[in-house]
């Protein structure tokens, strides 16, 4: 028993333990990660707890790499669909504090009692941690971790029957969704044009200023009667009969096809001069810079038709900035594809090595900008605490991307890592201060709690579902992804994909998963005062 009060042996033994159970999974569903706070809250009823530092920094941790990740994706959460996305989530987060208020006025819980049941019923971990810091880990611990498992069971039960309930036509509503993407963000593709304008023969690419009227860029040029086609520059002179190759958008080359002359059939391929070569970008020191930085096209002689970023195609625009991990779809000879290759790096390998300095100095940002105290009106002073503040570190620093030589992006692994490190470390600590409290807690508010937890899970999910469906008219597996993602439930989205393989649900869960993460924080901050 004296190995249980070295706070070392007490916390890895409480994490393996609690990874261990929470790969155990019932009809498709598992505790995860979460599953860590029950075991520690079974060690802190025992007496054995973890010093109150270890919470503070796995909070730190968990929250900045959460924030690191959605801050690219934060702003665009408002663009298109992400608007009508977003006030679904509004709409759930505000029923799920109204519920919350009602049942603590209905049976009597305090303010932590209450910031639990919100905390744990809607399954957001961001929340619970604010929540400690606001009011301590005596019952706002406890709280979460009777109703955590009644919010992942109610999501991933909902995931499941709304389908039959609604009469839902899972494989209709793929096609639709097809569609819809297709027409709003078309895939990039190449069309082949003859030049046939008399307008631009003998002109250079550099004076037709293409890019003023669509996106594209011309890759290759077949001379008439010639065998090998060329790469394309600005100095390259279009004569009639000429046949490109023009890569872009289907809509864009439409209107490129106006200007330079007509769509013809068969293909420009290379015999035996040049090649193509998908090359990434692995040293740090090119991050930022633009691709016209490197002139590839006069240097090399080597064209770049588009660029790879995250699985998402990009045109291939001189003023676009290069981030690590950037694939480059380069065309050229293969000596000067080697070249390049070479002078960027080309090593995937590479673009997951982590770097500690930016790390650090963004934890120690968030928890700078953690004691900032802002004078609101009628809310009085408000501070963002650790918890706001490493996630408003991780927002911005996110959405920076980089700043000098430092890059603020961590590889998804690392990321993950770092996330998954910190919130081990936070339910741990937190788990065994509340569970000096627990049963107590269990036993006081046992019945009610339980039904006040059926009811922030269900009506927030049902409010929402209705709202985004019938009065937002967002797509059934859209608002599927919306759903669980206001309710930060990985085993939700998990229960979504076994529904469809498409990536509807899953976009729409990462669209409105930071704005979900800060509405939960606020919530709590929200619910504190009416309390």
């Amino acid at each position: 028993m004296s190995l249980l009060n070295n706070p070392i042996f007490l916390l890895l033994l409480v994490v393996v333990l609690g990874e261990m159970l929470g790969k155990v999974r019932l009809w498709n569903l598992s505790l995860g990660p979460s599953a860590i706070i029950f075991v520690a809250l079974g060690f802190g009823h025992y007496g054995f707890t973890l010093p109150e530092e270890v919470q503070t920094l796995g909070l730190a941790m968990f929250i900045y790499a959460i924030g690191l990740q959605s801050g690219p994706g934060f702003v665009s959460s408002f663009r298109r669909h992400g608007l009508v996305m977003v006030l679904a989530v509004f709409i759930m987060t505000l029923v799920g504090i109204a519920v919350t208020y009602a049942c603590c006025r209905l049976f009597g819980f305090d303010a932590g009692i209450g910031a639990g049941l919100l905390s744990g019923a809607m399954t957001s971990t961001p929340s619970l941690a604010t929540a400690v810091e606001l009011l301590g880990p005596d019952k706002a611990p406890a709280a979460y971790g009777v109703t955590y498992g009644i919010g992942v069971i109610g999501v991933a039960l909902c995931v499941k029957l709304l389908p039959k309930l609604l009469r839902v036509d899972i494989s209709a509503e793929e096609q639709r969704l097809e569609q819809e993407l297709a027409a709003i963000n078309p895939p990039i593709t190449y069309q082949h044009i003859e030049v046939s304008n008399p307008n631009i023969f003998g002109r250079r690419v550099a004076d037709l200023y293409l890019k003023s009227i669509a996106p594209v860029t011309i890759t290759r040029l077949l001379r008439r009667g010639a065998d090998e086609p060329v790469l394309v520059g600005a100095d390259t002179t279009l004569n009639e009969g000429d046949h490109l190759r023009v890569v872009g958008r289907p809509a864009d080359l439409e209107k490129i096809q106006l200007y330079i002359g007509r769509p013809i059939e068969g293909e420009i391929a290379f015999d035996r001069v040049l090649t193509k070569k998908d090359i990434v970008v692995s040293k740090p020191h090119f991050a930022g810079a633009t691709l016209g930085f490197f002139n590839f096209r006069e240097v090399f002689n080597v064209q770049i038709a588009r660029i790879t970023r995250n699985g998402v195609d990009l045109p291939a625009d001189a003023n676009t900035r290069l981030h690590l991990g950037d694939v480059l779809h380069a065309v050229g000879d293969e000596r000067s594809l080697r070249n390049i290759a070479r002078i960027v790096g080309n090593d995937l390998k590479a673009t997951y090595d982590i770097n500690l300095l930016p790390i650090l100095l963004g934890l120690l940002l968030g928890i700078l900008l953690g004691r900032i105290t802002l004078p609101l009106p009628i809310l009085g002073p408000f501070t963002l605490g650790t918890t706001g503040g490493a996630l408003l570190a991780g927002l911005l620093l996110g959405a920076r991307y980089q700043t000098g030589r430092l890059i603020w992006e961590i590889p998804t692994t690392g990321n993950r890592l770092i996330r998954d490190l910190g919130l081990a470390l936070f339910m741990a600590a937190v788990g065994t201060s509340a569970g000096v409290t627990f049963v107590p807690t269990l036993q006081a508010y046992g019945l009610p709690l339980v039904v006040s937890g059926i009811l922030v899970t269900l009506l927030p999910i049902l409010v929402g579902m209705a709202v985004g469906l019938w009065l937002l008219r967002i797509r059934f597996l859209r608002m599927l992804g919306v759903m669980v993602g206001a309710m930060t439930s990985v085993s939700g989205l998990s229960a979504a994909a076994t529904l469809s393989p498409t990536p509807y649900a899953p976009s729409a869960y990462a669209t409105v998963y930071p704005v979900a993460l800060i509405s939960k924080i606020l919530a709590v901050k929200v619910l504190f005062l009416l309390l």
